[in-house]
């Protein structure tokens, strides 16, 4: 028996159960564990192949109800998600908020993403994306300040205009192709149609939305910079891989065909963009999460970048940056969350943790150096080989773009870092420091993200293995220039 169903099935079952628990703390955290156990194997019990929803399968040659497709690259995309999950579901147990609404809203976020990675149906998909939204903004509502509130009505808002083009694109390919599964949609798409030029430029647009990329990057941004700590390293966890799903789908539907030739060029340039002006953002940040925020914008650019590339070589690249850069950027929003229980966020009032807790600062220091592209961790691996795809294609230009974005992000990262566990401060500041706890769960957390970061970076084809064969699938050799 297939039980790949049970990879959105469970949580969202354990989302209700948790719903139901309010006020009952105690059993929400001895659930909340139990669970984040169970994500964890989730993965590995589904078959690889096609999944047919009530018994429905092919019928008269076309594909029938809501399909799911798993293969090796969707499974290193939900290992990868099902362990960020448990860990942040681990490391909220011991913060004092709604434990049930937030283990509810994870749970529910985790489900949809699952659902939009392994979607072979683009109406099925749509739902979990509108699902995803919801929550995002339901896990910023649960700061409880006023600038998360604001932060999550405005992603809400400016949500509903992009989710409803997205809705009206799959209408158009709908109307152009008589079906909603994206196999057989494929099959329909080789005629020159006005309305596929529609359908998938509307695609794009929540392409977009819903990770992160311009002109959506600073409601993203501030969606990350406004949530707690340990959350943020959950929503640009959710952004990266519906970014990942939904590039995966465009690429399946549309990669090689004569007219995706200027999406082509959109895609990289919406990547570019994002790359400079994230880390340029970041560098004029005195409050640490936004800075942090911003770097989850520019690394998402990398990611859009390589997969916008459309080439094997691209694909795979850019769906091993976005599993390096959720690991180590959850490292480092966890090491920002361990930092604001000792003083806040902003970079001026903080400096001198290093003798208090150099575990931690060592730790963050490594994650710091991933993300700048240092050999030996993970983020090397994967910017190099977006590095040697773009060349692949003659566009050294985004090479060198990438190089320059990567001196940016260790310059800001390198000061961050200064400012917080270096720089001088009074004797006093250091007595205040030492009246507050570390909050242990998330240094557990910290730990398995860290060493993620060393062993990837030793051997990436512990994660690249997974994805060559789906990459050549879909992906295309030829060159754009």
């Amino acid at each position: 028996m297939n039980f790949l169903p049970m990879i959105i099935v469970f949580p969202l079952i354990m989302a209700i159960i948790m719903n139901l628990l309010h006020g009952k703390e105690k059993a929400v955290k001895y659930l909340t564990f139990a669970t984040a156990i169970v994500l964890i194997a989730l993965p590995f019990i589904g078959e690889y192949g096609y999944y047919y929803f009530s018994g429905h399968g092919v019928v008269d040659g076309w594909i029938s109800g809501i399909a799911y497709l798993y293969n090796p690259a969707k499974q290193a995309v939900i290992i990868t998600l099902s362990l960020i999950a448990s860990l942040v579901l681990i490391t909220g147990m011991g913060e004092k908020l709604k434990n049930n609404m937030f283990v509810t809203l994870s749970l529910m976020g985790f489900a949809s993403i699952s659902a939009i990675v392994l979607a072979d149906d683009i109406f099925n998909l749509y739902v979990f994306f509108e699902i995803i939204s919801i929550v995002q903004a339901g896990l910023v509502f649960l700061s409880g300040t006023e600038e998360a509130y604001k932060a999550g009505l405005r992603y809400m808002i400016i949500g509903s205009v992009a989710a409803a083009l997205m809705l009206l694109g799959i209408t158009f390919l709908l109307a152009s192709t008589g079906t909603l599964n994206i196999s057989d949609m494929k099959h329909h798409l080789l005629t020159d149609n006005p309305m596929v030029y529609g359908g998938l430029l509307l695609l794009i647009v929540g392409l977009a939305y819903g990770s992160g990329l311009p002109p959506f990057h600073n409601i993203k941004a501030d969606l990350y910079a406004r949530s707690k700590g340990f959350i943020s390293a959950m929503l640009q966890t959710y952004s990266k891989f519906v970014l990942v799903g939904l590039m995966l789908i465009i690429l399946k539907l549309f990669n090689g065909l004569s007219y995706f030739s200027s999406a082509h060029a959109v895609l990289i340039a919406l990547g570019v963009l994002a790359m400079v002006f994230g880390v340029v953002m970041a560098l004029l940040q005195s409050d640490y999460k936004k800075l942090l925020a911003y770097h989850a914008i520019s690394q998402g650019g990398y990611v859009a970048t390589g997969l916008a590339l459309g080439t094997p070589l691209g694909i795979v690249a850019g769906i091993f940056h976005a599993i390096n850069h959720v690991i180590y950027k959850s490292a480092l929003f966890l090491g920002a969350y361990i930092v604001s229980c000792k003083r806040g966020s902003n970079l001026h009032k903080l400096g001198g943790l290093l003798p208090l807790m150099p575990y931690v600062a060592f730790m963050v220091l490594c994650a710091k150096l991933a993300i700048s592209g240092v050999p030996p961790f993970n983020g090397f691996q994967s910017k190099w080989m977006l590095a040697e795809a773009a060349m692949q294609v003659n566009m050294p230009e985004i090479a060198i773009i990438m190089i320059i974005v990567s001196i940016g992000t260790f310059v800001s990262m390198m000061k961050a870092f200064y400012l917080i566990y270096l720089k001088p401060v009074d004797e006093e500041t250091l007595k205040e420091y030492q009246g507050k706890e570390v909050p242990k769960l998330a240094v557990f957390s910290l730990f398995v993200l860290t060493a993620l970061c060393i062993i990837i970076g030793l051997d990436p084809s512990l994660i690249t293995n997974y994805l060559w064969d789906y990459a050549r699938e879909i992906g295309v050799n030829y060159c754009l220039k």
